[in-house]
């Protein structure tokens, strides 16, 4: 799969994240990258599980050894989303959105998540590695999501018939390759044009969730660290960095 990174794929892991850093702790060097078919503790951000069914994604993680500075750790999402983004229309024609920061959206509906984690350096001035995770829906599972999930989530095929093994590596392949070539100089931004013209959130109403509490909002820009700028109701406007936003329906 490219002399950058090696590849290891399981029919079934916990967690690819939680794999790969353990490969990581272990001295894994930059570019292990790691593909399952089924997770049965899949990790999703804000400590959810990512739902991860037997014979209808791809799941996998890569891990990158960087000099980074914590502060600039942020960007290895956004890029990652791009990465997919563009190695699913590579390999499969279809034109995939971006909602910041990470969620990859089709016709509508999630159909890949991201989650990068990192740890810091010994004298907590760099990123000693980072974990990036990858989770794309390509067929629907068969008897559909769960309930739970069959409001947001979606596939890129709308099939319940399992993806062909070439498929799943030639995918995997179009994604990971781009993640090592833009790992080498993160900072650069390289990735952000295509960032923002996969947007969808820009102009929109939405709903900012924070604390669990729900604010109704506009997003209307997003700056070179990824920010985005959402004016709330009553006319205030506030830079986001963290947090989770989620489009109104209409």
């Amino acid at each position: 799969m490219g002399a950058q990174y090696t590849v290891e794929i399981f029919d079934t892991l916990p967690s690819t994240n939680e794999y790969v850093r353990q490969l990581a702790e272990a001295g894994a060097p930059s570019g292990t990258a790691v593909l399952a078919r089924h997770q049965t503790e899949g990790k999703g951000r804000l400590g959810r599980k990512f739902y991860s069914p037997t014979g209808t994604g791809l799941y996998m993680s890569l891990l990158l050894r960087t000099d980074l500075l914590p502060e600039d750790a942020l960007l290895l999402t956004p890029m990652a989303a791009v990465a997919a983004a563009e190695g699913i229309e590579a390999v499969t024609g279809k034109h995939t959105e971006i909602k910041w920061v990470n969620d990859l959206i089709y016709r509508g509906k999630k159909v890949c998540g991201i989650l990068a984690q990192s740890k810091l350096s010994a004298d907590g001035k760099k990123l000693a590695y980072a974990v990036i995770g990858i989770g794309i829906n390509l067929t629907v599972p068969q008897g559909g999501f769960p309930a739970e999930l069959r409001e947001i989530a979606g596939a890129l095929y709308d099939t319940d018939e399992s993806p062909d093994a070439q498929l799943f590596e030639m995918l995997a392949e179009a994604v990971l390759s781009r993640m090592m070539a833009e790992s080498g100089n993160l900072t650069a931004r390289t990735y952000l044009p295509s960032y923002r013209e996969r947007l969808c959130v820009l102009g929109k109403p939405i709903i900012v969730v924070e604390d669990d509490k729900l604010y109704d909002a506009a997003a209307i820009a997003l700056d070179d660290d990824m920010r985005l700028l959402v004016e709330y109701a009553d006319g205030s406007r506030a830079w986001r960095s963290t947090g989770e936003i989620r489009i109104r329906l209409s």
